[in-house]
């Protein structure tokens, strides 16, 4: 029979091997929604609950508060800079939440560039590009817009919504784009009709990276 000393040094080895094997994993403890601006509580509560549900982790609604007017560019009408929200919100995280997710009802924008880092041609399209939303690769901030999601089918437009959020938090825990067309993953492409073709999931080749990276809850 083992003495209680024996018990002790095994549970610390235990300890010892299950922090080694989760060396070099970033933490993924809470995540914080935060409305930008004033946003309808129907589509929180959906965005909330589906983020609970998907990675099993506490997700904190956080209180309203305006988008800085600094990120406002208004060359293509009221478009407010995803990179400059992503920067920004990135420095709201602390010990306890690891990520937010941004959440307007405004258009927001990127500029699109090609593989050598220059904005694509023709500039003028793509210098000021409305998006869906944008995430650190990997990070601790992203963006979601619905402003161009909007339709009067309200089962479409909740997948538009759900996948446009799991694709930018994909993209916050380090998932590049990914070819399968049906992932929540695969690129938009300019195109909104890929976001209604994605199924309610990660690929087994994502999820397979995700598993490498963190332990979700089964």
């Amino acid at each position: 029979m083992l003495s209680y000393r024996g018990l002790f040094m095994i549970g610390l080895l235990i300890l010892t091997l299950d922090g080694c094997s989760n060396k070099g994993r970033p933490p993924f403890r809470d995540m914080a929604l935060q409305p930008l601006g004033p946003c309808d509580t129907t589509e929180l509560t959906f965005i909330r609950h589906e983020l609970i549900n998907f990675f099993h982790r506490p997700v904190v609604l956080l209180p309203e508060i305006p988008i800085p007017h600094a990120f406002l560019n208004l060359s293509k009408g009221e478009r407010y800079s995803a990179d400059s929200l992503i920067r920004w919100l990135a420095g709201k995280t602390n010990d306890s939440i690891t990520q937010v997710i941004g959440f307007t009802h405004k258009d927001i924008f990127t500029t699109d560039k090609d593989k050598s880092g220059k904005t694509k041609e023709p500039k003028e399209k793509y210098e000021i590009w409305g998006i869906f939303g944008l995430g650190f690769c990997p990070g601790k901030a992203s963006v979601v817009s619905d402003y161009r999601l909007q339709t009067t089918d309200q089962k479409k437009f909740d997948h538009r919504l759900r996948t446009v959020i799991l694709h930018e938090v994909g993209h916050n825990i380090g998932l590049p784009h990914c070819p399968n067309p049906h992932c929540i993953m695969n690129d938009a492409n300019e195109k909104i009709a890929t976001v209604d073709n994605s199924a309610d999931d990660y690929c087994p080749s994502c999820r397979s990276k995700i598993d490498k990276l963190y332990r979700f809850p089964n």
